[in-house]
């Protein structure tokens, strides 16, 4: 479903229908060769990756689980060992729900994922040098779908593009707690499915 750079320049790809987070070694000449392959739980349904400041650790989102897994990354090899997983959504959420968006602050302080069907953006704060995750914050996406998510670049704000209610929120970024609060909720964008900031 993606794949990312790793901080090393290895290539990361995360296979949502085969449970696993696969690693390339690229070659001068463009080709990839595969050094690891890592599994996460059955049905877990990988997203997207995005990996710590200092490259230590990896954050792998579940589409299908609805699950935020924290990976330690291993340079020497490119495998990756699973540390912690905690949920995106309350646990008396019974209702379908889709994890899309995964976002990192630059500090490395702060992630943020979006939730389709609970309609909502889950804030967990990072802790233990990037090895474990708080869910401290859920708050609602105030449309349907909340498929992509982004800020400036100073993070003190973050827009959220709802696809199926054809609206985009606006929410204000503390940048000490790391929490949201909203500002506009009724920006009309018809069927938003991707939110870029262009300097």
């Amino acid at each position: 479903h993606f794949a990312n750079l790793t901080p090393d320049n290895r290539l990361v790809a995360v296979d949502l229908g085969t449970d696993e987070v696969i690693t390339f070694d690229v070659q001068d000449d463009g080709q990839f060769t595969e050094v690891a392959r890592f599994h996460t739980e059955e049905g877990f349904g990988p997203r997207h990756i995005r990996f710590s400041p200092d490259g230590q650790y990896a954050y792998v989102l579940g589409e299908l689980s609805s699950l935020l897994s924290v990976l330690k990354y291993n340079a020497e090899d490119g495998i990756f060992e699973h540390v912690m997983t905690a949920s995106t959504i309350p646990a008396d959420w019974t209702a379908h729900n889709g994890s899309a968006a995964l976002r990192i602050s630059h500090d490395g302080r702060f992630i943020y994922a979006s939730n389709r069907g609970h309609n909502s953006i889950a804030v967990f704060k990072v802790m233990n040098e990037g090895a474990e995750i708080e869910r401290i914050q859920l708050i609602s996406s105030e449309g349907e779908f909340p498929r992509d998510m982004n800020w400036d670049d100073n993070q003190d704000f973050l827009v959220v593009a709802n696809q199926d209610t054809d609206n985009v929120t606006l929410f204000a970024r503390d940048q000490a707690t790391g929490e949201l609060t909203l500002l506009q909720k009724d920006f009309a964008i018809p069927e938003g499915v991707r939110v870029a900031f262009e300097n």
